[in-house]
């Protein structure tokens, strides 16, 4: 079965960004927030003391908010999810495309749904960068899938004009 060149690019690109999360994830995991927080806030204080104050008492309110805990577990989650879906794609499954969908937007929906958490989890950014960067995101994921879309429709035409060639040369060969 023939496959679209572009699926190949975005197997690899897609395999590269989940390997590229899972590593970050796993590294984030094994790091405890609210040192890493506090060492930041120390290291700016100089410089911004506001912002210094803000990472401090967003340090000390990773332990209690549920929000910092289960995040890391659902973006684990989502990753698994995309690994599966982009798996699927690269055989030609459907199904695939719509986990790669469900995988990939579905993180947006809490984020809307939970804005001001999440705000503060990216609060060393900024709101302008914080922005900026879940639309430039939002943005490649709109159009990762409809690459994919593009080529799995690519991929099921082409196959489906050598399988009309093929069955086409072999009843002229019968008759």
């Amino acid at each position: 079965m023939k496959k679209h060149p572009i699926l190949r690019y975005l197997f690899i690109a897609s395999l590269t960004a989940i390997i590229f999360q899972s590593v970050s994830m796993v590294i984030n995991l094994t790091k405890d927030p609210k040192e890493t927080l506090l060492e930041q806030a120390e290291k700016l204080r100089d410089i911004k003391p506001d912002a210094a104050n803000q990472l401090e008492k967003f340090a000390y309110e990773q332990e209690s908010n549920k929000y910092f805990r289960i995040m890391p577990y659902i973006n684990i989650f989502f990753i698994l999810i995309s690994l599966v879906a982009v798996v699927l794609m690269w055989q030609l499954n459907k199904t695939g495309w719509y986990l790669y969908l469900f995988s990939e937007f579905a993180p947006y929906i809490i984020t809307v749904v939970s804005w001001e958490n999440y705000v503060k989890y990216y609060t060393g950014l900024g709101n302008t960068a914080i922005l900026a960067t879940t639309f430039a995101m939002l943005a490649f994921d709109i159009l990762f899938a409809g690459l994919y879309f593009y080529a799995l429709r690519e991929t099921e035409k082409l196959n489906t004009s050598s399988e009309n060639v093929h069955s086409e040369s072999t009843d002229n060969q019968v008759g």
